[in-house]
Protein backbone atom coordinates (compact mmCIF):
# COMPACT_ATOMS: atom_id res chain seq x y z
CA UNK A 1 0.00 0.00 0.00
CA UNK A 2 1.37 3.43 -0.88
CA UNK A 3 -1.15 5.95 0.43
CA UNK A 4 -0.02 9.08 2.22
CA UNK A 5 -2.80 10.20 4.52
CA UNK A 6 -3.59 13.78 5.50
CA UNK A 7 -6.20 14.92 7.98
CA UNK A 8 -8.43 15.97 5.09
CA UNK A 9 -8.11 12.69 3.18
CA UNK A 10 -8.81 10.69 6.35
CA UNK A 11 -11.92 12.73 7.15
CA UNK A 12 -13.10 12.33 3.55
CA UNK A 13 -12.61 8.55 3.79
CA UNK A 14 -14.48 8.45 7.10
CA UNK A 15 -17.40 10.31 5.48
CA UNK A 16 -17.35 7.93 2.50
CA UNK A 17 -17.63 5.03 4.93
CA UNK A 18 -20.58 6.69 6.68
CA UNK A 19 -18.80 7.38 9.96
CA UNK A 20 -19.88 10.28 12.13
CA UNK A 21 -17.24 13.01 12.25
CA UNK A 22 -16.91 14.03 15.88
CA UNK A 23 -14.33 16.30 17.52
CA UNK A 24 -13.01 13.32 19.47
CA UNK A 25 -12.52 11.22 16.32
CA UNK A 26 -10.78 14.16 14.64
CA UNK A 27 -8.46 14.42 17.64
CA UNK A 28 -7.57 10.71 17.40
CA UNK A 29 -6.75 11.24 13.71
CA UNK A 30 -4.60 14.28 14.51
CA UNK A 31 -2.70 12.34 17.16
CA UNK A 32 -2.09 9.42 14.79
CA UNK A 33 -0.63 11.93 12.34
CA UNK A 34 1.48 13.56 15.06
CA UNK A 35 2.70 10.81 17.40
CA UNK A 36 5.09 8.04 16.32
CA UNK A 37 3.50 4.62 16.95
CA UNK A 38 1.32 5.64 19.91
CA UNK A 39 -0.50 3.24 22.18
CA UNK A 40 -4.22 3.77 22.74
CA UNK A 41 -3.35 4.88 26.29
CA UNK A 42 -0.92 7.49 24.95
CA UNK A 43 -3.62 8.84 22.62
CA UNK A 44 -6.10 8.91 25.51
CA UNK A 45 -3.63 10.78 27.77
CA UNK A 46 -3.01 13.36 25.03
CA UNK A 47 -6.77 13.89 24.59
CA UNK A 48 -7.82 14.34 28.21
CA UNK A 49 -6.64 17.96 28.39
CA UNK A 50 -8.81 19.01 25.46
CA UNK A 51 -11.64 16.54 26.10
CA UNK A 52 -11.83 15.96 29.87
CA UNK A 53 -14.85 13.65 29.56
CA UNK A 54 -13.41 11.42 26.82
CA UNK A 55 -13.24 7.76 27.75
CA UNK A 56 -10.63 5.14 26.83
CA UNK A 57 -13.50 3.28 25.13
CA UNK A 58 -13.94 6.19 22.71
CA UNK A 59 -10.26 5.99 21.77
CA UNK A 60 -10.30 2.21 21.33
CA UNK A 61 -13.52 2.21 19.29
CA UNK A 62 -12.24 5.01 17.04
CA UNK A 63 -8.97 3.14 16.45
CA UNK A 64 -10.93 -0.03 15.68
CA UNK A 65 -13.08 1.83 13.13
CA UNK A 66 -10.00 3.40 11.50
CA UNK A 67 -8.44 -0.07 11.20
CA UNK A 68 -11.62 -1.53 9.72
CA UNK A 69 -11.72 1.10 6.96
CA UNK A 70 -8.02 0.76 6.17
CA UNK A 71 -6.73 4.04 7.58
CA UNK A 72 -4.78 2.69 10.54
CA UNK A 73 -3.15 -0.56 11.53
CA UNK A 74 -2.43 -2.17 14.85
CA UNK A 75 1.08 -3.28 15.71
CA UNK A 76 0.62 -6.02 18.28
CA UNK A 77 3.34 -6.41 20.89
CA UNK A 78 2.67 -9.74 22.55
CA UNK A 79 1.28 -9.20 26.03
CA UNK A 80 2.22 -5.50 26.03
CA UNK A 81 0.05 -2.66 24.71
CA UNK A 82 -0.43 -2.54 20.97
CA UNK A 83 0.82 0.46 19.07
CA UNK A 84 -0.94 2.09 16.15
CA UNK A 85 0.11 3.81 12.95
CA UNK A 86 -1.45 5.08 9.77
CA UNK A 87 -1.70 2.42 7.07
CA UNK A 88 0.40 4.20 4.48
CA UNK A 89 3.36 2.39 2.99
CA UNK A 90 4.39 -1.18 3.68
CA UNK A 91 7.54 -0.97 5.73
CA UNK A 92 9.46 -2.89 8.34
CA UNK A 93 9.92 -2.15 12.02
CA UNK A 94 12.71 -2.43 14.57
CA UNK A 95 11.60 -2.71 18.22
CA UNK A 96 14.14 -1.96 20.94
CA UNK A 97 13.86 -4.53 23.72
CA UNK A 98 15.29 -2.07 26.28
CA UNK A 99 13.40 1.20 25.73
CA UNK A 100 10.45 -0.24 23.76
CA UNK A 101 10.71 2.33 20.97
CA UNK A 102 9.55 1.30 17.53
CA UNK A 103 11.40 2.50 14.44
CA UNK A 104 10.29 2.42 10.80
CA UNK A 105 12.68 0.76 8.37
CA UNK A 106 12.52 1.08 4.61
CA UNK A 107 13.78 -2.08 2.89
CA UNK A 108 16.16 -1.70 -0.03
CA UNK A 109 15.10 -4.89 -1.75
CA UNK A 110 11.35 -5.25 -1.27
CA UNK A 111 11.04 -7.27 -4.47
CA UNK A 112 13.08 -10.23 -3.21
CA UNK A 113 11.06 -10.30 0.02
CA UNK A 114 7.80 -10.32 -1.94
CA UNK A 115 9.13 -13.00 -4.29
CA UNK A 116 9.84 -15.19 -1.27
CA UNK A 117 6.47 -14.38 0.31
CA UNK A 118 4.55 -15.25 -2.85
CA UNK A 119 6.66 -18.38 -3.36
CA UNK A 120 7.61 -16.88 -6.71
CA UNK A 121 4.02 -16.27 -7.79
CA UNK A 122 2.20 -19.24 -6.25
CA UNK A 123 0.56 -17.16 -3.49
CA UNK A 124 -1.16 -13.79 -3.49
CA UNK A 125 0.30 -11.48 -0.85
CA UNK A 126 -1.85 -8.55 0.25
CA UNK A 127 0.78 -7.10 2.57
CA UNK A 128 3.48 -8.08 5.00
CA UNK A 129 4.85 -7.21 8.40
CA UNK A 130 8.49 -7.60 9.23
CA UNK A 131 9.74 -6.70 12.68
CA UNK A 132 13.27 -6.91 13.99
CA UNK A 133 14.03 -7.02 17.71
CA UNK A 134 17.18 -5.92 19.50
CA UNK A 135 18.82 -2.88 21.09
CA UNK A 136 18.59 0.54 19.40
CA UNK A 137 21.55 2.83 18.87
CA UNK A 138 20.54 5.15 21.73
CA UNK A 139 20.36 2.31 24.25
CA UNK A 140 23.67 0.85 23.06
CA UNK A 141 25.51 4.08 23.95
Amino acid sequence: MAVIWSKESIVARMKEEGLRITPQRIQVVELLLELPHPTADRIYEAMVGKFPHVSPTTVYSTLKLLIEIGIARELANGSKSSRFELAETDHWHFRCRLCGRLFNLEPDNRESLMAAGTDHGRFQVDGCRVEFYGVCAMCRE
